[in-house]
């Protein structure tokens, strides 16, 4: 069997450059789960850089979006925020994500009626602006199922067990890899003493 060398290399050259990106792909994700599962765990208040995250666990605004999506929410001034914006709030100890219906102001106080997409009537009680997180500017779906699963502690277990399964995966494959190369370079070695030897 011969071996094209170029072939060979530029085969290898890509292989290396595609685990990479895999690898990163792989770190860029649980470093982002990390982080998420870390703001959701600590304390409602948790925020980097005014972003905040809250799983959505109810069906109040489908369909603009679902019970166990991630909603990115952006903390505004009170004075920018307007009709129509869909804003998280604490209210009797829930988090609640619903859209401002109507913006009233009680004793010089700017209060907030809101309404879930799916509800057929505004929320009973008024939102006060202490208790606004801020406006929702993106949801991720589905992304709250899997922080639940990993902040249960079996959860947990199972993706720390698959982690290192893949780690064993990648690294039996690599020796694998780093054997056939060691076939290769013999046999180049042995062709070019082959070739060496017909010279003389």
């Amino acid at each position: 069997m011969e071996y094209d060398v170029k072939k060979i290399s530029h085969k290898i050259k890509n292989k290396k450059r595609t685990k990479k990106i895999i690898k990163f792909i792989i770190l860029i994700s649980l470093i982002f789960l990390f982080i998420v599962n870390l703001m959701l765990t600590i304390e409602e208040k948790t925020h980097i850089f005014g972003i905040y995250m809250f799983n959505i666990v109810s069906e109040s605004m489908e369909p603009t979006f679902y019970k166990d999506d991630l909603a990115i929410v952006k903390s505004y001034y009170y004075e920018e925020l307007q009709k129509g914006d869909i804003i998280t709030f604490k209210q009797d100890d829930r988090i609640i994500s619903h859209r401002i219906s109507k913006i009233v102001k009680n004793k010089n106080e700017k209060q907030f009626i809101t309404k879930g997409d799916n509800n057929k009537v505004e929320d009973i009680e008024s939102v006060n602006t202490q208790d606004i997180f801020g406006k929702v500017v993106y949801v991720i779906p589905k992304i709250g199922k899997i922080v639940n699963y990993i902040q249960n502690v079996t959860g947990f277990i199972n993706i720390f067990i698959l982690i290192v399964i893949i780690c064993i995966l990648a690294n039996f494959r690599e020796n694998v890899i780093n054997n056939r190369k060691i076939k290769r370079k013999k046999y180049e070695i042995k062709k070019l003493r082959d070739n060496y030897k017909v010279e003389e």
